[in-house]
């Protein structure tokens, strides 16, 4: 299944907050928080109000490549 389909059901919305898409990524959201400080959190945030929101393409495009990336070193 497409990433986009999957979180774009899974939510219905465009825009899910950190707190959201930090376990997603397999991550807690002090760790998330780090990165973006740190500058390597591997997907775009923006500020929305008083909450930092992750755009929902951006994380499934995120998710897509690692499947495939995982894929590859699989077939190897």
């Amino acid at each position: 299944m497409n990433a986009h389909i999957f979180y774009g059901l899974k939510y219905g919305k465009l825009t899910i907050t950190l707190t959201e898409a930090a376990p997603e990524l397999g991550m807690e959201v002090g760790t998330a928080h780090n990165q973006i400080s740190a500058g390597t959190f591997p997907i775009p945030t923006r500020k929305l109000g008083k909450n930092r929101v992750v755009d929902v393409r951006d994380l499934a495009d995120y998710i897509d490549q690692q499947r495939m990336l995982a894929r590859k070193i699989f077939e190897k």
